[in-house]
């Protein structure tokens, strides 16, 4: 039998002993229409195996018992407990050590006779110590070999329990970003054993299993080097070649020299079948030397094989396809044209030099895609460069320094890649040296002949480069609209609302009408317009930006995708702001779980996930959860960061308050402090969020009852916010608030009254719902005023709509009801009605009792001594009088 012929039984045979036995007639049935010689052959050797009796072809001429006689027995150090795969090399059995000195399970491999069990044990010998070095957590490590009692070579495996990558990608309905990643982890598995000399030459999705845990573990490692490598011409005429030929390169074939090249081919079809659902090339119309011609040819790209009709009983169908990968076809082939392709086809090149120079080469590509960045194996040209440079633009640069970065590596892109550029057509090296025009001429305005000694700052090149991109980049449109968007992000980043609306505004309407309304473009400036138009107040147009994004996103996208992901987080930021907090909370842990999925371990978007939910479960005092989600958020981004961060800023200023809130001032100061001048010298001292941090520090100040501190850090608070907007903003609001209550407790009552009245005012003028939980706070204020005033009828008519907003909105065992019901019921103490006030004040102190600080439980416990002392229980007057004390509330 000729070579090619051996290979294409070898393969035809491992993959129809891998099917239940009532299914393998009819996929030989199938495989071998056209070679009836063939299909005997299959057929003959599956019956062999399957009664356990001595067959005359080569491939099992030397075996002398059969493998289920084995079961049972013990070799070396090994029992065989049961049979659970089988392949052309032979056997392999799970075992379990022998002598009982510890428990330990083994998959036991058992080669078939044919092969020089000498040799081999000798050559095992000798390799030892460099398989030892192979030390890898995605490698099943080889532990021992010997021989049977029959002469047969053996080697101890580590027992993985798993699936071959490709089913267990299909059984979990994994998206095409999460099969990337499971992919990365077998490049760097097969990049450790290339650095120690090793090359597999079998690398199939059956030598690749994939655990419950979804860790990669590679199999059979060294195991065909050891084989192999022997002057045995006797291996050869069996026809064990030890390589699958869908797998193997073109070189491999024809028994040219192995070097690492044949590894890479190998992931370049196993990467191919995990996308694309099939083969690299149509093996069921492949026999005898047609397997090496498809091979040592160019394979179709995966998304053109995608829409291509091979009879390979392999390939999904389209209904599979999308089941299994969670994407319509048509946008699956959107996914794999470009980057993906070009990939794989590098991978598979027909000629070793041409391929990737190595596995890590291989796996940085992938990255370098997952991240939105330029990949080795696409053609290099200035649009490309710059398409992928605006995908992964972020929301967050920060001032100058990301203006600077986002024109200056915009001019290197264009100046750099125009010399690779000379052969392109014209047309796109003349827009090529539009922009280059463009960003260069933007810089002309800071040289000493332009600005005339003026000072410029950073918002000075923001309004001259929005209105060069109007004027200058309107013949290409489309790079114009991605520019305006990263300019109306960073005037975001700057607190320059009205300017960033107004310039995503436009560019909305522009690109829309452009790309249409169902364009990823256009969904990310909906989603940037959108938090511009929730930071200045207008949450209505916000919310259905966010919707419209979302629903573009997810028709567009696979589900599991970081644009996705984004489109949550900002619809549950809006439902938080909204006072929706139910549906926020369902958001953020939708949001969290999909980070943890899209990359286990270490990720920005799970740190930010988890400051976000630990946030939103702080305001609904879930303390006890919010905490631990709080703090490993902050230990994650300080792994990542290694330094001060906007995010980490975030996470530690909610943290600060949760610290706050729980009456552990002196760590809650410390991370203010830190988060002050962290903001400040990243963002500016008149930035928003510095605003919100001196708010923050003003509140805590209060409850340790240093006023005057607390006022001077309200009116900076207040000198940013009035300095950024020039129309009311919710962030008014709260400045308005948190002054009454200070001027409140520093005796000044009038002053105190009127800023609370400011601050509804302020809510009003923005149409916040008369049920919205932010008018509670200055409710709770100017009620507590009037009481102080002894205007005890109108005191308790707004106290009374305050506690009824809170309770909808927070429930009734939250610390903000029970604040309510503290003010409520000192307050019927006032107007004398006493059986209600004690209802609510009992109510008020048990909840600060359980599970407040001692401040809180102090002054209730003063307001019941009050009330008991006003109806002549001196009894209950004095047990609540143990318990009370001097301070305030905390608002």
């Amino acid at each position: 039998m000729a070579e090619h012929e051996w290979a294409r039984l070898q393969s035809l045979f491992e993959r129809a002993i891998a099917l239940p036995e009532d299914e393998r007639d009819a996929f030989v049935s199938h495989a071998c229409k056209d070679d009836s010689e063939l299909a005997e052959r299959v057929l003959a050797l599956l019956e062999a195996d399957a009664q356990e009796t001595r067959h005359d072809e080569p491939l099992l001429q030397r075996v002398v018992a059969s493998d289920e006689e084995l079961i049972g027995s013990t070799i070396g150090q090994w029992r065989l407990i049961d049979r659970i795969g089988s392949g052309g090399m032979g056997s392999i059995f799970l075992a379990e050590r022998a002598d009982s000195s510890f428990e330990q399970q083994v998959a036991l491999k058992v080669i078939k006779k044919g092969m020089d069990s000498e040799n081999v044990v000798h050559r095992f010998e000798q390799e030892r110590q460099l398989l030892a070095r192979l030390e890898h957590p995605n490698i099943a490590r080889l532990l021992d070999g010997g021989v049977t009692d029959d002469g047969r070579p053996c080697f101890a495996m580590e027992y993985i329990d798993g699936s071959p990558i490709t089913q267990y990608c299909d059984n979990a309905s994994l998206s095409i970003k999460s099969r990337l990643i499971l992919f990365i982890q077998v490049c760097e598995a097969v990049h450790a054993a290339h650095r120690n000399l090793i090359v597999h030459r079998d690398l199939k999705p059956s030598n690749i299993l994939v655990t419950s845990q979804g860790d990669v573990k590679l199999l059979d490692f060294g195991i065909a080097k050891l084989l192999v490598e022997q002057d045995n011409d006797e291996l050869t005429m069996t026809g064990m070649a030890l390589h699958t030929p869908v797998y193997a390169a073109p070189e491999q074939l024809s028994r040219g020299p192995v070097t690492t090249a044949i590894d890479i081919y190998a992931l370049g079809a196993l990467l191919y079948e995990l996308l694309a659902g099939k083969r690299h090339y149509d093996v069921a119309r492949q026999t005898g030397s047609g397997i090496r011609e498809s091979t040592t040819s160019h394979a179709s790209r995966p998304s053109v094989a995608i829409k291509t009709d091979l009879s390979d009983n392999t390939a999904l169908t389209d209904e599979a396809l999308e089941a299994t990968r969670g994407v319509r076809v048509d946008r699956l082939v959107k996914m794999l044209a470009g980057d993906l392709d070009m990939i794989c086809m590098k991978a598979l090149h027909p000629d070793p030099e041409r391929r990737y120079s190595s596995a890590n080469q291989l796996s940085l590509d992938i990255q370098r895609h997952l991240e939105g960045l330029p990949v080795v194996a696409r053609p290099d040209s200035a649009f490309y460069r710059t398409a992928k440079f605006m995908q992964r633009h972020r929301l967050g640069v920060v001032a100058t320094f990301a203006i600077v970065t986002l024109f200056g590596l915009m001019i290197a892109h264009y100046t750099n890649e125009l010399a690779l550029e000379r052969d392109n057509a014209l047309e796109e090296q003349r827009k090529a040296n539009e922009v280059v025009a463009f960003v260069t001429g933007l810089f002309t305005v800071s040289k000493p002949n332009q600005s005339l000694g003026e000072e410029l700052t950073a918002r000075d090149l923001l309004d001259a480069g929005a209105q060069r991109i109007r004027t200058e980049l309107a013949e290409q449109p489309e790079v114009q609209f991605s520019m305006q968007r990263v300019l109306g992000e960073v005037y975001f980043s700057l607190s320059a609302l009205e300017s960033s609306r107004d310039l995503l505004q436009d560019t909305l309407t522009e690109q829309s009408a452009l790309l249409g309304p169902r364009h990823l473009d256009v969904a990310e400036t909906q989603i940037a317009l959108g938090m511009t138009l929730q930071a200045l107040g207008t949450t209505d147009t916000a919310f259905e930006l966010y919707e419209s994004a979302y629903a573009t996103r997810i028709a567009l996208l696979e589900k599991d995708s970081t644009e996705v992901l984004d489109a949550i987080a900002v619809r549950a930021f809006l439902q938080e702001t909204m006072g929706n907090y139910a549906e926020a909370e369902a958001l953020f842990r939708e949001t969290l779980a999909m980070a943890q999925r899209i990359q286990p371990g270490d990720s920005i978007r799970t740190a930010k996930a988890m400051d976000e939910l630990g946030g939103l479960l702080r305001i609904r005092d879930s303390s006890a959860e919010a905490e631990p989600l709080l703090r490993d958020a902050l230990a994650m981004q300080q792994r990542i960061f290694g330094r001060d961060h906007p995010d980490s800023d975030n996470t530690k200023r909610q943290l600060a308050g949760l610290l706050r809130d729980s009456e552990r001032y002196e760590e809650s100061q410390k991370l203010y402090l830190e988060v002050l001048e962290s903001r400040t010298k990243m963002l500016g001292p008149l930035h928003m969020e510095v605003a919100h941090t001196w708010n923050s520090y003003s509140q805590l100040l209060q409850s340790m009852n240093d006023l005057d501190g607390a006022v001077d850090a309200n009116t900076e608070f207040i000198r940013i916010m009035e300095a950024t907007f020039d129309s009311p903003h919710p962030s008014m609001a709260a400045a308005y608030n948190n002054r009454g209550f200070l001027m409140r407790d520093q005796g000044d009552l009038d002053g105190a009254l009127e800023n609370l009245k400011l601050a509804l005012a302020t809510l009003d003028a923005l149409d916040t719902p008369a049920e919205h939980p932010n008018r509670s706070f200055p409710s709770i204020g100017i009620g507590d005023v009037y009481f102080r005033q002894q205007r005890y009828t109108e005191a308790e008519d707004i106290l009374r709509q305050a506690l009824s907003i809170r309770r909808a909105a927070f429930g009734e065992t939250h610390r903000l009801v029970a604040q309510a019901k503290h003010y409520l019921g000192k307050t019927l103490v006032g107007s004398g009605n006493y059986d209600e006030a004690e209802r609510f004040l009992l109510e008020a102190y048990q909840q600060y009792a359980q599970s407040r600080g001692d401040s809180k439980t102090r002054l209730t416990a003063d307001a019941l001594v009050e009330l008991y002392e006003k109806t002549g229980e001196t009894e209950k007057a004095e047990q609540y009088r143990l318990a009370s004390g001097n301070g305030d509330e905390q608002t």
